[in-house]
């Protein structure tokens, strides 16, 4: 199953990107993009866990996307005003000596992104990954990992801006199969991708993508293609990185599906016990529309209206919208492909604070401390445990970590019918005694003054 791109809502979507001076653009109208059905044939997925990516050298359709240098945004994005995290910057978590892959349509140059690793691609022969036709992967890449303006004039910064990018590109939706249609990208390519980032050190792995299939072909361990991407996430899960992904948009194969009783399942977050998948939130705090609910949904994270950086060839500065479908019309950056990396820089904060931390206990602390939703256990299938929250997943204990210690034992209280009768006779004596030890007292204090008038009254007569 080929994977459809992550953040347009149907097959046929051109992107251009519109900055607040200028309009980014391609060359010509976008390709469809038509999932591919058919793959290799049927071997043993455990000898298929080779760490590099063979190129699928389809032909270019579309020219790459150019950039509009010098755009700039000075208000800060109200994602990065709501999640709060340059509070963590501020105590010095930045992602420092921390990687991410990023596994993606690529990674192109910007000023405002530091160090980007070559990882590998399955699109050209370069075997690099750092170029991004598309412009998707660097939206992901600036979410992530955007230096602050050292000119001051945006507000806008990654939420692990000092963390190490490693581009791997994976898919793209202007190389097109001639025969099929079919765009590049498979689960067995990302498959192949998940270990290649394994194997080069990443500590987390973001996963914008999604390939939505019918409950029962998910379900089904004599698929190729899934059955190696389950190998691949289980191999990195048991390595300790945590891989976050999507959710996926509504279109296309991804059907939205009611809550409590899914038809389609969105890979990889099917596989839901190695995977932290993220939904996407707008800016009133609702569930987007387009976010395809599922029991595998763990988190969410702002995915509307968003800022990023111009994501096109020598652009510099920002962007915060796109043009969408055939007419070109433009609209706001959206997609749970964009919640999904400020997950991905949470986990790499709290990585860098608990290095010795496990995959599951950095997934566990992510979603404890997410702001929970009405439903059983603080959760739904919509948004699973509720929007992220950076400076509650980074504190010392979390609520789970509680419980090490027996609690204080609290102070026993008598009931109203338990309270003893009153005893009128000792009352008496305990007054009585009272007055006759206020008594001697004040007759001690008479008798003292009266000592010392006689004594004075003496030294007058001598």
């Amino acid at each position: 199953m080929g994977f459809k791109h992550p953040r347009s809502r149907g097959a046929r979507r051109g992107l251009a990107l519109c900055a607040a001076v200028g309009v980014l653009g391609l060359s010509g109208p976008m390709a469809p993009a038509i999932a591919q059905q058919v793959g290799p044939p049927r071997l043993d997925p455990s000898k298929q866990t080779g760490t590099s990516l063979k190129p699928q050298n389809f032909p270019q359709k579309q020219g790459c996307m150019n950039g509009s240098p010098g755009s700039t945004i000075p208000e800060k994005p109200w994602s990065q005003l709501v999640l709060g995290y340059e509070r963590a910057h501020e105590l010095g978590y930045t992602g420092a000596n921390e990687m991410v892959a990023v596994i993606d349509t690529g990674v192109n140059n910007h000023p405002r992104l530091g160090t980007v690793l070559p990882g590998g691609t399955s699109i050209t022969s370069d075997g690099r990954g750092t170029e991004d036709c598309d412009g998707h992967g660097t939206i992901v890449a600036g979410v992530i990992s955007a230096d602050p303006d050292p000119t001051g004039e945006t507000g806008y910064v990654g939420v692990a801006p000092d963390s190490t990018i490693l581009s791997i590109r994976q898919t793209s939706n202007l190389f097109v199969d001639d025969q099929t249609n079919a765009t590049v990208g498979t689960t067995e390519t990302m498959a192949q991708a998940i270990n290649l980032a394994a194997s080069r050190g990443a500590e987390v792995i973001n996963i914008s993508q999604s390939s939505c299939q019918p409950i029962a072909q998910a379900s089904r361990y004599d698929d190729y293609g899934n059955q190696m991407l389950h190998n691949a996430v289980k191999n990195a899960y048991n390595q300790d990185i945590v891989i976050v992904a999507a959710a996926g948009n509504v279109g296309g194969n991804c059907q939205k599906n009611s809550p409590g009783s899914p038809s389609t399942a969105v890979l990889p977050a099917w596989f839901d016990d190695e995977v932290l998948t993220v939904a996407s939130l707008n800016q009133q705090g609702a569930p987007s529309e387009f976010t395809v609910p599922g029991p595998w949904v763990d988190v969410a994270a702002p995915g509307e209206n968003l800022i990023a950086l111009d994501p096109g060839n020598g652009g510099s500065g920002l962007v915060s919208q796109i043009s969408e479908g055939e007419d070109g019309q433009m609209g706001p950056i959206q997609g749970t492909s964009f919640a999904a990396p400020y997950v991905s820089g949470l986990a790499l904060l709290i990585k860098q604070k608990f290095p010795t931390m496990s995959a599951a206990q950095v997934m566990e602390r992510i979603k404890t401390t997410a702001l929970h939703p009405g439903g059983v256990n603080g959760r739904n299938d919509i948004v699973g445990y509720g929007m992220i929250d950076p400076m509650a997943a980074l504190q010392d204990v979390v609520p789970a970590e509680h419980g090490k210690q027996a609690p204080p034992k609290k102070p026993t209280h008598l009931a109203a019918d338990a309270l003893q009768q009153k005893d009128f006779p000792a009352i008496i004596v305990a007054i009585g005694g009272a007055g006759a030890g206020i008594a001697g007292i004040v007759f001690t204090a008479f008798l003292a003054n009266a000592v010392r008038s006689v004594r004075a009254r003496a030294r007058q007569n001598r």
